[in-house]
């Protein structure tokens, strides 16, 4: 017990440490106030996601009455769509929600950082029911992967991107992207499919590694990135309470 409590306060440090340091990026006070606002929204996200995941939950019940859903099937519903969609769904109107609240002219730079931020308060939140039922080596893992923050950063790239481009396609794929990544890796893991052998669990070890290369990449570009214009201009199209 007391080896999953340390790895769990261990599991929280490159989180914190990734929200700390993206919230001095701007070297703007008022931005840093924006961040923490977004940290606390994803922490707070895990509620409404409950809600939606249960009301999805009903659906696939619905689905497994009519048709048999059962099985590998009904393992895909429930991972790729009540868990991984409802979490990514609450993540991005969370997003929105915070965007909505503030009056600023947005930059592609504040999309990352923000929906980046929001994905990490999500996962530190997530991280706590997570704990009870894994052991010391997968919370390590899944602390190091900082998995919901890789996904809100590809969430936040894209999704900048198609406010900067007004290509809302950049936006379809800004949410599509980081869903399937996480349905998948939920599902490679999920009881039913490993019955077919271990073997299956490569897919969550690759995706997992991916969401490790996606971090780093985020740390990369922001390095590269946090001074250029294309990032940094505010996005005439996107102002609180015009969206």
């Amino acid at each position: 017990m007391l080896l999953l409590v340390g790895a769990f306060l261990v599991s929280l440090i490159p989180s914190i440490g990734l929200f700390l340091w993206l919230r001095k990026i701007e070297g703007d006070e008022e931005f840093e106030g924006l961040c923490n606002k977004a940290m606390q929204t994803g922490l707070i996200s895990v509620f409404p996601v409950v809600a939606v995941s249960l009301s999805l939950n009903l659906v696939q019940l619905g689905l497994s009455l009519v048709f048999g859903l059962s099985g590998v099937p009904k393992a895909a519903f429930y991972t790729i769509i009540v868990m991984a969609f409802s979490e990514e769904l609450v993540k991005f109107l969370c997003f929105r929600w915070l965007l909505g609240k503030h009056r600023r002219a947005w930059s592609w730079m504040d999309y990352i950082i923000l929906m980046t931020i929001v994905g990490l308060g999500f996962g530190l939140a997530e991280d706590i029911p997570y704990a009870i039922g894994t052991n010391a080596i997968q919370m390590l893992v899944r602390g190091v992967t900082v998995m919901h923050g890789g996904f809100g950063f590809i969430m936040g790239y894209f999704m900048g991107k198609g406010e900067r481009t007004g290509n809302n396609v950049w936006s379809v794929i800004g949410f599509v992207m980081p869903w399937l990544m996480h349905g998948l890796y939920d599902f490679g893991l999920s009881e039913e499919v490993l019955v077919f052998g271990e073997g299956i669990m490569y897919l969550s070890l690759s995706l997992a590694a991916a969401a490790l290369v996606t971090v780093i990449v985020l740390i990369v570009f922001m390095l590269r990135h946090k001074d250029d214009p294309t990032y940094r201009e505010p996005m005439h199209r996107e102002i609180a309470g015009q969206n």
